[in-house]
């Protein structure tokens, strides 16, 4: 490790002469400025440093992301970190505590290099490529528009609600600067041309790396507001602004998120290049901790039909059990405890989400939503319509939940909501009360105490079309510039897999109040315009939430833990569908009821993984359930049906007064002997009985005879149900030792 003293190095024209005699074509030569002098700290030993002009580092295309140099700018020393397209100039004090490790830090260098964390490069990464799908469906959607106006055959009646960007112009003229050019995909030319609007909000911006990233990767971006409320991250952010040649993109405003977006609300709109008046197409809320108090102001910041990309960092308040109160207060509901809490955070951030724009007509459609590492991100469109906010109680539910027993959970919707036909034949839904409590004060497999949830979002947390844009757009990505295309690829294609009506969802077109939505969809489909990404139908819930760990159960039975593909072939042979969840390895999402898992982990321990004798403690939650056994079952009913029907029988002989009453209770006792357990019915079976479109429940309407299920753990049956035909980078590796967030930021 060399340790600069940052004095001037003594012999600068020496130092000169040897290099033009040794290395005459060394690179950026012509740009040195100030030599200083660097010691090794164990031989002592002097060597010069120097620094580059902001032109000599800003024209080697050999920095890597994350790699930094020291460069002068205005006359001041940094170091010149590069992430995609953008750099950041950090000063040098906070370049080691950019590398170091948190344990390492002292307490000033964590404050300071929150202001760029390499671990969120990730975060970035995804979020321009999110942008830039997103984006394409704008321009394609007002190409869509102009071309049906221009001929003059727009369908369809007025909206009687008109959003204010409905009266925005369209198109600014804009003069893109040449960073932004060789983007990923095809690129919008702009010199001397009207190009669409395409307008983006980076409202917590910090050094404003995100917003350079934004204005230099997205080449159709036309202009980009960082917004902060601390003068030195302004500052700073005009500094990198500036580096980075952006300052006819990019525009730092100085103030409260909250008050600049409420502000926009009664803005005019505006015509002059690099300025913005007027609503967003994109806001993005990247806040320390949450975002709850931004919600109310992004919801009513954003165009109609416009992003919002929102992380919050807090999760120990929306995915743990330590702080009930404090996270109802934030998101309007209670998390839920066990090894799917990180899904029951997305689903609380959404239903904060959901009922701020509620208040305004407007109504959420979750594009994206993600639990990584120690933070979560959601991409959400916002939509202005008072018809589908009708739908949004029926998208919120109450979790039942067994965490402190085996771990089960049951879901109670708020509202129903059913779809019918008029007198004409033309649907309609209705929205009424629902039947409660779905569960009761105890669990029905374990007996311990069931806990309450929620209210959180009960809706897809997906929009497959959106993530198959974000996919496609990956093998024409420069992987110089995005250097977590990998896991941005695995983390992707889990979340696309998690939907266990995938097919369903992807070949349906909405029905009823959102007919008029059908024909963009079919549309959508067309080869110029399949940039336009179509709507789930908002009456859609998600009729399988939630996932469970293979360590969980194991860990109630005290057995070892099955392996993902025995699980799944045993759930696929008994005719139901399984997939894995995002947020954890090792993770379980399907369609079979509760009864019929324990009833799988029963056979494991019976047929794979016997119990020791003692190892399961009388009044656990694993002695309730294995007390459901098979051989227990036998034995609590005389052993089995032959014997019962055998009483009966003789009961039937000794009892009989005639030929004809014997007969008549003879062929009783066979009828009641063949309906004593129903017979077998796989889940496929049981899907078609109970699965309407509105159907939220797991569990079967006719109760399964558990102890006629042939189980049998497929491992190779269990390979084929899952979806990934290569390897992927689904989960995280961990980039280096004690990483994760630091302290908040100051001054």
């Amino acid at each position: 490790m060399w340790m600069s003293s940052h004095r001037p190095f003594q012999n600068l024209t020496i130092f000169r002469s040897i290099v033009r005699t040794i290395r005459p074509d060394f690179p950026g030569f012509s740009h040195l400025s100030t030599i200083y002098a660097v010691t090794h700290p164990h031989s002592g030993i002097v060597l010069p440093q120097f620094y580059h002009s902001a032109s000599s580092l800003m024209d080697d295309p050999t920095t890597a992301d994350g790699a930094s140099r020291l460069v002068q700018h205005d006359g001041q020393a940094y170091q010149a970190v590069k992430e995609g397209r953008a750099y950041i100039l950090n000063p040098p004090t906070q370049a080691a505590a950019s590398k170091g490790t948190k344990k390492d830090l002292k307490p000033e260098d964590q404050l300071q290099s929150v202001f760029y964390n390499p671990i969120q490069q990730f975060n970035r990464d995804l979020s321009v490529l999110a942008i830039k799908a997103y984006g394409e469906h704008v321009l394609a959607l007002k190409k869509l528009k102009a071309e049906r106006k221009r001929n003059g055959s727009s369908r369809g009646k007025k909206r009687k609600r008109e959003d204010e960007e409905d009266k925005e112009q369209d198109e600014v003229d804009v003069e893109q600067p040449s960073a932004a050019n060789g983007n990923i995909g095809s690129s919008v030319s702009t010199s001397d041309q009207q190009t669409p609007s395409f307008t983006i909000l980076d409202a917590l911006s910090a050094t404003g790396l995100r917003a350079l990233r934004y204005a230099s990767e997205i080449p159709f971006t036309t202009c980009v507001v960082a917004n902060d409320l601390s003068n030195s991250a302004i500052q700073r952010m005009k500094t990198n602004i500036e580096y980075n040649g952006l300052g006819k993109l990019i525009r730092p405003n100085l103030g409260d998120a909250r008050a600049y977006m409420y502000s926009l609300l009664n803005q005019p709109s505006s015509q002059n290049s690099g300025t913005h008046a007027g609503k967003f197409d994109v806001i993005d809320l990247d806040p320390y901790g949450t975002a709850a108090p931004f919600m109310d102001a992004a919801v009513q910041g954003v165009k109609d039909g416009g992003l919002l990309c929102v992380t919050c960092t807090d999760a120990g308040v929306w995915a743990s059990n330590g702080y009930p109160e404090k996270a109802y207060a934030l998101y309007g509901g209670v998390p839920i405890k066990g090894s799917h809490s990180h899904e029951g955070g997305l689903r609380l951030i959404l239903h904060g989400l959901a009922t701020s724009a509620a208040k305004y007509g407007l109504a959420i459609e979750p594009l994206l939503s993600l639990s990584i590492d120690f933070y979560a991100r959601v991409f959400v469109r916002v939509h202005r319509s008072p018809a589908e906010v009708k739908f949004t109680s029926g998208n919120t539910m109450l979790v039942f939940n067994c965490d402190s027993g085996c771990g089960a959970w049951t879901t109670q919707p708020l509202t129903q909501t059913k779809q019918k036909l008029d007198k004409k034949g033309n649907p309609y839904y209705h929205y009424g009360f629902a039947q409660g409590p779905t569960a009761g004060t105890h669990c029905e497999h374990c007996g311990f105490k069931t806990h309450v949830g929620g209210p959180m979002w009960a809706g897809p947390l997906h929009n497959p079309h959106f993530i198959q844009k974000i996919l496609d757009m990956l093998p024409d990505v420069d992987r110089d510039i995005y250097h977590t295309v990998e896991r941005i690829e695995g983390m992707l294609t889990t979340a696309l897999e998690e939907d266990l009506n995938l097919d369903t969802i992807s070949s349906s077109t909405p029905t009823g109040t959102l007919a008029a939505e059908k024909e963009l969809t079919e549309v959508s489909t067309s080869r110029e315009y399949s940039a336009i990404i179509p709507r789930l139908d908002p009456a859609l819930r998600d009729p399988f939430p939630f996932y469970f760990t293979l360590s969980s159960l194991a860990k109630v039975l005290h057995t070892s833990t099955i392996s993902a593909d025995a699980f799944r072939g045993a759930l696929r042979s008994l005719g139901y569908r399984s997939t894995r969840s995002h947020a954890k390895p090792n993770t379980i999402r399907t369609d079979a009821p509760w009864d019929v898992i324990w009833e799988i982990m029963r056979e494991w321990v019976r047929q794979k993984a016997p119990v020791k004798e003692g190892a399961i403690r009388p009044g656990t939650p694993g002695a309730a359930i294995m007390a459901k056994s098979r051989e227990n079952s036998r034995k609590d009913k005389g052993e089995d049906s032959l014997n019962i029907l055998r009483e009966e029988l003789m009961s039937a002989a000794e009892s009989g007064k005639d030929i004809s009453d014997l007969v008549t209770k003879v062929e009783a006792a066979i009828y009641r002997s063949s309906h004593r357990y129903p017979p077998r019915i796989q889940g496929a079976e049981l899907r078609q009985q109970t699965e309407g479109p509105q159907s939220p429940q797991t569990a079967p309407a006719v109760k399964q005879n558990l102890n006629t299920l042939e189980v049998v753990f497929d491992e190779a049956l269990g390979r084929e149900a899952s979806h990934s035909k290569k390897r992927l980078v689904r989960y995280q590796i961990n980039p280096r030792a004690n990483w994760g967030p630091l302290n908040r930021a100051s001054g």
